[in-house]
């Protein structure tokens, strides 16, 4: 049998399997040298996506940790306003 790291949630355990069984073929494939990136698809972003659906109810239900969730989901590096920020920085340089 394979080892497996199991989920936080064991109602999320298989999800998580199923998941990263795919996630493990596509990668092998995706680090191969003649493997065409630029055309490349996860084939398991919705495999992904049901996973962390499962993860995140479980964690609004039970709060196993003092976590607040919104706070978690908030993007801090690389946010819009950085990247807006970056390009009028570049306009103001090259106007100089």
């Amino acid at each position: 049998s394979e080892r497996h790291m199991p989920s936080i949630f064991p109602e999320c355990d298989q999800l998580k399997q199923i998941y990263d069984k795919c996630f493990t073929e596509f990668f092998q494939k995706y680090i191969a040298p003649n493997f065409r990136h630029q055309y490349a698809v996860n084939p398991c972003e919705r495999l992904h996506e049901v996973y962390k659906e499962c993860v995140e109810e479980s964690l609004q239900k039970k709060r196993p940790f003092d976590i607040d969730l919104e706070e978690v989901r908030k993007d801090v590096l690389n946010t819009e306003a950085d990247r807006l920020r970056k390009v009028q920085e570049e306009k103001e340089r090259q106007s100089k």
